[in-house]
């Protein structure tokens, strides 16, 4: 059985477990609203098994012969007890201590027959920069800085630059209002309404583009597709500003080889087998390294690109479960 850690309403998940019922393949899909209580756990020199309930149904750690994570987070039970002086709440963090520790076990063990895992989130933004260059990948050059100072002596080495986050990225609710961090150019007005001093902040050299690439990576195989945003003044700076009303052409693109090899480096560095790279083709027919999500999007590339990536990630899914391992 497939075991998949998914947010509820993630249409890609919906995706692939269509693939996994043509194929015949039990799973079961779980979120952040699913309860994980642990029962017990066997360790010998012949032996070892983790027995737990899910929603107060028992399983036990050999019913699960493939992991998928996707996004969401696990919800585990920890039995405290009522707290009503310090020593009582001594001892629940010790209780939480220790379900942590079988908790780790479980997802140390299923990282071993798993797509990505929730350790996937951790990686830095900035760590990969650093490690693509020793790959021999190019980046825009980078400059965190807190002054404006900095930023003016960076906007005069660079004809233009972008700012963006360097973590995961912001999404806010607000009433009826929704807002998401997006890369922007840094003009002349932005700069003069930058403060002496400020929270630190990612500036980048702004790259002169002929196209921008997607490639989903999955198990050592590439899927990319270019972004023509660069002729659309609402995508040109980020595609992530879709024009809904014109997309931006979005074809099938093939990597260099010598590229594919860079990049197949970084993500066994990150060990990552799965991710959404991103990248830019320049005015100068460089490739440029950008970021690697590893939970990221894959339907913009699937679809239509028809790499029909759904059916691939429950075929590799179903050879984890035959062969008892993933790899990268």
């Amino acid at each position: 059985m497939v075991l998949i850690l998914s947010a509820p309403d993630d249409l890609s998940t919906n995706d692939v477990i269509d693939w996994l019922r043509y194929y015949d393949i039990p799973f079961l899909r779980i979120s952040v609203n699913d309860i994980i209580t642990y029962k017990s756990v066997t360790i010998g020199n012949s032996q070892f098994n983790i027995e737990f309930s899910i929603n107060e149904k028992s399983y036990n750690l050999h019913d699960f012969t493939a992991f998928w994570y996707r996004r969401s987070h696990y919800s585990i039970f920890i039995g405290k007890i009522i707290e009503n002086n310090i020593l009582d709440r001594q001892i629940n963090r010790h209780l939480q201590v220790e379900t942590n520790e079988i908790h780790k076990l479980f997802t140390n063990y299923i990282r071993k027959k798993s797509i990505n895992n929730h350790h996937d989130l951790t990686i830095n933004k900035l760590d990969v920069l650093k490690l693509a260059t020793t790959f021999g990948l190019n980046i825009p050059d980078t400059l965190i800085a807190t002054k404006k100072t900095a930023v003016s002596h960076f906007m005069r080495k660079h004809s233009k630059i972008i700012t963006k986050n360097f973590s995961q990225g912001i999404f806010i609710h607000n009433k009826n209002e929704s807002f998401n961090s997006t890369t922007n150019i840094v003009t002349k007005k932005i700069f003069n309404l930058l403060p002496k001093d400020f929270f630190p902040s990612l500036f980048q050299e702004h790259i002169c583009k002929l196209f921008e690439l997607r490639i989903f990576y999955l198990m050592g195989t590439f899927y990319s597709s270019a972004i023509f945003s660069q002729n659309d003044p609402k995508t040109s700076v980020d595609f992530r500003n879709y024009n809904k009303e014109k997309p931006n052409r979005t074809p099938p693109f093939k990597l260099p080889r010598s590229v594919e090899i860079k990049l197949v480096k970084l993500m066994k560095a990150l060990k990552l087998n799965s991710g959404s790279i991103d990248m830019l083709v320049s005015v100068n027919s460089e490739y440029v390294f950008l970021e690697v999500n590893p939970i990221g999007q894959f339907g913009q590339v699937s679809k239509p690109c028809n790499y029909y990536l759904e059916k691939q990630i429950a075929k590799e899914l179903n050879k984890i479960s035959k062969y008892g391992t993933s790899s990268n």
